[in-house]
């Protein structure tokens, strides 16, 4: 599920390509955030859909092998090792699935050798050899293999990782997100006996509804965001701080002010840790100084309207 501090980055994003542009149309920016979100979606199914064409490219292999004189039973058994997962199973018979990933603009067949790249290496891996040793795997064991396979793709397999940047802008930013998607849906299965593939429910509507939000009232409001903060930053050199520490400056006020169940303390953690990637190694410790500071302020005019108990003060 995308995440509202992913959902934050691509406000950020926007913002910024929104001001380096000195662009005028919102619409336009708005439908690029909406797509991003969207996108997020595609390629969790596409990631999905990566072992059911990796089995394929496998099931090649298993049948090259079969044809020679002297065939390798190891490369055989190896290569038929995602039949022995019920979740693979479920997933490649899902008509559900199928017809969602039937939509994709995306085909991992563009791919093709890097299939061949990751049988080579993955067979040498710890965690496939043990797997291999079972006929009929436990689900615990079929679990973990998997767990396991999806980890060496997004965490050590580099081919992947290229492979999936240049099909996506944003997989930097999207690929914790992801993979966290694909390992709860796999952890579902096991869990429950039951196929569940995350669709856009109304809980996420609302998280991204909360980014359409954020990224309009930080446009509409921007003159009235900028006085405060100019007000609030005397003591700061303009100069030196960046177009994202300002962006970001005004994302967490406009929370602040037009969000009255996020707590200020929730918006300002927030901004730090997104800061110390998309920004400058201090500029953490200014917006923490600056936010702190507004924060204070408005509390003491009145003008920070929180609903829930407690909820100005944390």
């Amino acid at each position: 599920m995308l995440s509202r501090r992913n959902i934050r980055i691509k406000v950020l994003q926007q913002l910024y390509a929104f001001q380096q542009q000195d662009a005028k149309s919102v619409p336009v920016f708005q439908k690029a955030l909406e797509n991003q979100f969207s996108d997020f979606y595609k390629f969790y199914y596409f990631s999905l859909q990566f072992i059911i064409d990796f089995n394929t490219f496998m099931e090649s292999e298993k049948e090259l092998e079969l044809e020679k004189y002297f065939p390798n039973k190891s490369h055989i058994r190896n290569a038929d090792a995602l039949q022995r997962i019920d979740f693979f199973k479920s997933l490649s018979e899902s008509t559900n699935f199928q017809e969602i990933c039937g939509k994709l603009p995306y085909d991992w067949r563009r791919h093709g050798d890097m299939f061949n790249r990751i049988f080579i290496d993955v067979v040498q891996y710890d965690f496939f050899i043990d797997f291999c040793v079972f006929d009929e795997p436990s689900p615990e064991v079929q679990k973990e293999f998997l767990t396991n396979l999806y980890e060496f793709l997004f965490n050590e397999f580099e081919l992947f990782e290229q492979s999936m940047e240049d099909e996506y802008l944003y997989w930097e930013d999207d690929s914790a997100d992801i993979l966290k998607s694909v390992i709860n849906t796999i952890d579902t299965f096991y869990n429950k006996n039951k196929l569940k593939i995350e669709i856009i429910n109304d809980k996420q509507r609302e998280d991204i509804q909360f980014g359409v939000t954020l990224f309009q009232n930080c446009l509409v409001n921007k003159e009235s965001l900028d006085e405060i903060i100019h007000h609030n930053t005397s003591n700061w050199d303009a100069e030196r701080l960046t177009v994202n520490d300002i962006i970001m400056l005004r994302m967490a006020l406009s929370e602040f002010l037009y969000f009255e169940t996020i707590p200020p303390k929730v918006s300002i953690n927030e901004y730090l840790d997104i800061a110390k990637s998309y920004s400058t190694p201090k500029s953490h410790l200014f917006l923490n100084g600056v936010l702190d500071k507004i924060r204070i302020t408005l509390t003491q005019d009145g003008k920070l309207n929180k609903t829930g108990r407690g909820l100005k003060n944390e």
